[in-house]
Order: structure tokens, then sequence, then C-alpha cells
């Protein structure tokens, strides 16, 4: 390990829990050793889970505030908020263990308009744009017209 502080780990001391890609060096095996961790939510084996793209990495060091990690990543991931609902946003945040959906519980509430477990509703004539047809079709109607999406491989 090098004699003075690695620098991601002051970066991380100074401002906190941020992106993967604001930390100011690559990640090297003794920054872990130092305290370096990186939350972002996962799926099946080793996969980052993808939500309209892929969920953006934040480096903490173990001391952060855990409530500061989670509401810096949902900042950095809306499209988490916008493709699931609160219950199952929650689910895949206790993913990472029960304190991360405790937290999950107590924090998603500032990031959803309404109270109720079904997350943001959204207006009837509002649409959304096909990635892979250009196609507007209905908000929240993207799954049911991704399997049909003449563009499909």
């Amino acid at each position: 390990m090098p004699l003075e502080q690695p620098r991601n780990i002051t970066h991380l001391q100074e401002h906190g829990p941020v992106p993967e890609d604001e930390l100011p060096t690559s990640v090297e095996p003794y920054h872990r050793e130092a305290g370096l961790r990186f939350f972002v939510v996962r799926s099946g084996r080793g996969g980052d889970q993808r939500f309209n793209g892929v969920a953006i990495r934040i480096a903490y060091l173990e001391d952060h505030d855990r409530e500061k990690v989670l509401r810096t990543f949902l900042d950095e991931n809306p499209q988490l908020v916008e493709a699931k609902q609160r219950r199952a946003l929650t689910l895949v945040i206790g993913q990472q263990g029960r304190s991360w959906s405790k937290l999950a519980s107590e924090v998603l509430g500032d990031y959803y308009d309404s109270v109720e477990a079904r997350g943001p509703n959204w207006e009837e004539d509002e649409t959304q744009e096909c990635p892979l047809c250009g196609e507007e079709v209905n908000r929240g109607g993207l799954p049911a017209h991704l399997t049909r999406c003449p563009r499909k491989s």
C-alpha cells in the first residue's frame, strides 16, 4: 500500500459518496483495504440491474452515512424510480442486505409522488419513445410493446 493516503480515499473523505466516474484514479485492491466500497443494485449473478440503461455505481467509504450513499445512488439513477414501483425498488435495494432494505423503506418515500406502493402514476396520454423502433407508446406500456416490436432482434 502506498505511504500516503490514496487519492480516491482522500477524494471520498472530502466529497462524500460520488459516482464511480468522479474518482480521480482507477480503483486498485489497496483502495478496498482502505475502506472504499461500491453501491449498485444487482440482478442475477453479478450483473448490474438495468433499467432504461445501466445503473451508475456509487463509490463510498465504509464509515459514510448509508442514507447519504443511498440518496446519492437514487439521485444519480432517476431511471430506477421511473422504471420500478416503490415496493419493487425496495426489494431490489434490499438484496444488498437487511440494513439497506430498512433504509430503502424509509428513504424511497421522498422519491415517489404517491404514498401508494405502486410508484408514479402517469397520465393516460403520456407517451415514451421505443428505443428500438422509435414508435410512441403509452407511458408504462413499453414492456408490452417490446414483446411485439418490429425492430426486436
